[in-house]
């Protein structure tokens, strides 16, 4: 009798652990990279999932939820979760953190950064206009103060970098706003993007990835190299197998994206580059690697060094460039400057001069996640 009711209890562990692992996205909102573990979060209302397969499995990340935008910023996930905006460490999955702005009327999209003066969150407010500024240097004690007061539209998407937070908004032929993190100056980025509403949004080698529900469609702004000021729009997918795409995010290395599919509880993977377009060349004799003083550097071609440096959501810190013979060259870190010492990643790339050769380039790990 004892035997066959351990038996029982075991199953129903097994069981229970099996459900556990094996899940099914459900009320999808967002979708973010988590560059720690090379590893792709979705909102799942109640719960929130992960995949390290592209989606072919997920499993539970932690025991907490989010309904809408997600953030991974060091080793700290932040997510809206119904107007609160909730920290946890990436590694356990546990809340370490809340905050409940007040007269939030509907927190949407959110976007970070990594600064001299501390780690932000920009924050939209879906039926208000607002944008709210989160201080998160510390997640167990975020602060937060009205970045703008009404932005004259329907903010959704948000996407920081160097200081700036873009917006995309809802509505039709809808605007890309940027505006300072610092002063809350807005100015209008993409006057009339011809998409309705907009929902998703991050950067991607110099270009804007953009997620739209009128039409269907993932599109890519980049800016036009013969009309300063002027962007340019290339359609990545339209149509099936999109079903409302929401937020959005890019990989470290840019080369892929996931979109949360709210109308069919799916997650788009999507390339951001074709490599059967591309046409062989040869590739220079460079090499790259981490010392104790910076980097050394050698190829067997003179030509143009260029590294930069990124924080843990791929978002740069600071680049420099410098130009050489042939043979080893050592660079310190006070030469490329003080962003190297905050570089989770340095992207270091090489092209020969006067040569048909292509451009050699590596990431190379710079240290560990704080």
């Amino acid at each position: 009798m004892n035997v066959f009711t351990s038996s029982l209890a075991a199953l129903g562990l097994c069981l229970t652990a099996t459900l556990a692992l094996a899940q099914t996205p459900t009320s999808v909102e967002a979708a973010e990279y988590e560059p720690n573990s090379d590893r792709w979060l979705v909102s799942n209302n109640n719960s929130i999932l992960v995949t390290d397969d592209l989606g072919e499995s997920w499993t539970t990340f932690g025991s907490g939820g989010a309904t809408h935008g997600m953030e991974v910023l060091g080793s700290t996930l932040f997510a809206i979760q119904s107007n609160v905006i909730r920290a946890y460490d990436v590694v356990s999955g546990q809340q370490i953190g809340a905050l409940s702005p007040t007269g939030a009327g509907f927190l949407n999209g959110m976007g970070s950064e990594s600064t001299d003066a501390g780690d932000i969150l920009v924050v939209s407010d879906f039926s208000s206009g607002r944008l709210l500024k989160v201080d998160v240097s510390d997640p167990t004690d975020m602060t937060y103060s009205t970045l703008v007061a009404d932005t004259g539209t329907t903010p959704n998407g948000v996407t920081v970098l160097d200081g700036v937070a873009t917006v995309v908004n809802w509505g039709g032929n809808s605007d890309i706003l940027q505006i300072d993190v610092e002063t809350g100056e807005m100015t209008v980025l993409v006057d009339g993007t011809g998409l309705g509403n907009c929902d998703g949004v991050d950067w991607a080698n110099g270009s804007l990835i953009v997620s739209s529900w009128t039409p269907q469609r993932i599109t890519q702004f980049s800016p036009d190299a013969e009309n300063p000021g002027a962007w340019t729009a290339n359609t990545l997918v339209n149509g099936a197998p999109l079903s409302n795409p929401a937020d959005l995010s890019v990989n470290t290395l840019g080369d892929t994206y996931a979109v949360a599919c709210s109308g069919n509880n799916t997650v788009y993977f999507g390339p951001l580059l074709d490599i059967s377009a591309l046409s062989p060349v040869h590739v220079p004799s460079a090499d790259a690697s981490l010392n104790g003083d910076g980097l050394a550097l050698s190829s067997e071609e003179a030509g143009k060094w260029t590294v930069r440096g990124l924080d843990t959501a791929g978002r740069e810190l600071g680049t420099n460039s410098l130009s050489s013979g042939p043979g080893q060259v050592p660079v310190s870190w006070d030469a490329l400057g003080q962003w190297s010492a905050a570089a989770f990643l340095l992207e270091v790339s090489f092209e020969p001069m006067g040569s048909a050769s292509g451009s050699w380039r590596t990431v190379l790990k710079h240290g560990a996640t704080r």
